[in-house]
């Protein structure tokens, strides 16, 4: 049997418990604070980074994984895999997707496949839960690949942030600028659709949003539902419990945002991903 290697980034925002049990590698973006830069997930956590965000007077940036990073991470698991599986936040809102598709190039090597989920966070690490889930079965390379392909138009994301100003800040806005500067006091529903950030509702408050979501998951068939939040668990927790009615608590997991993901969310932000099979 074929070995396979299952790579994604950063901005899947996966739990690392997920990550080691699924034994996927996952490839870390770069967060920079005026000229200091940290690793994903690496150099810089998810509670530090937050704290960080709010003291900073600096607005962080965020870019991509060199081609380098991926030539290494490509090279190295080839010593121990046949293949490689790589699926990445859509290119629509990162050059991640095509600094693994340089670096493929560059190995010349038809066993490393890179694809663009066309999706991020929670949205994007349902694909790869799902991808990995199918690896550990035993599943072929080609087999995985169409699997993906077949999957990714039905993974969802949706998430609600308590202020559009940091999607603003980092240029990830959109379609759902039309929000920005709105009199009234309404909190975007946000979701990936075709690649992009856009607006998919809209609610007077946070637990409004909630409910919103929540009524929303119940026009799909969810075997595995991602919980993400930005430094706030209780309103995870909160989202969990409203969104037990409609999967099993079991099969609920609570994700962070990462740096990557939360220098364009904010503190606060949470949201939900899932592969839908309607």
């Amino acid at each position: 049997m074929s070995k396979i290697a299952i790579v994604t980034d950063s901005t899947c925002d996966l739990p690392n418990k997920v990550v080691k049990e699924k034994n996927i590698t996952v490839i870390p973006l770069n967060v920079h604070f005026g000229e200091e830069t940290f690793l994903d997930g690496i150099d810089i956590k998810s509670d530090t980074f937050f704290e960080k965000l709010s003291s900073s007077e600096i607005h962080p940036q965020t870019s991509q994984p060199s081609v380098g990073r991926f030539v290494e991470a490509y090279e190295k698991l080839l010593k121990t895999h046949d293949s490689i599986i790589s699926v990445h936040i859509s290119g629509k809102l990162s050059a991640t997707y095509s600094s693994a598709l340089q670096a493929q190039k560059e190995i010349g090597n038809d066993n490393v496949k890179v694809i663009d989920s066309m999706n991020g966070t929670l949205g994007l690490g349902a694909i790869i839960y799902k991808l990995a889930e199918l690896n550990q079965e035993g599943k072929s390379f080609e087999n995985i690949v169409e699997e993906a392909k077949k999957i990714i138009p039905n993974a969802k994301f949706m998430g609600l942030v308590p202020t559009l100003e940091y999607l603003a800040k980092g240029g990830r806005i959109g379609k759902a600028r039309e929000f920005i500067g709105s009199l009234l006091k309404i909190k975007p529903i946000l979701g990936a659709v075709d690649g992009e950030i856009q607006s998919v509702g809209k609610a007077r408050t946070l637990v409004k949003g909630m409910d919103f979501i929540v009524e929303e998951l119940k026009n799909h068939n969810i075997k595995t539902l991602f919980i993400v939040h930005a430094n706030h668990s209780e309103r995870a927790n909160l989202l969990k419990d409203k969104a037990s009615e409609v999967v099993d608590s079991k099969n609920i997991i609570i994700a962070e945002f990462g740096p990557v993901v939360g220098t364009h969310l904010g503190p606060g932000a949470f949201g939900v991903g899932f592969l839908s099979s309607e």
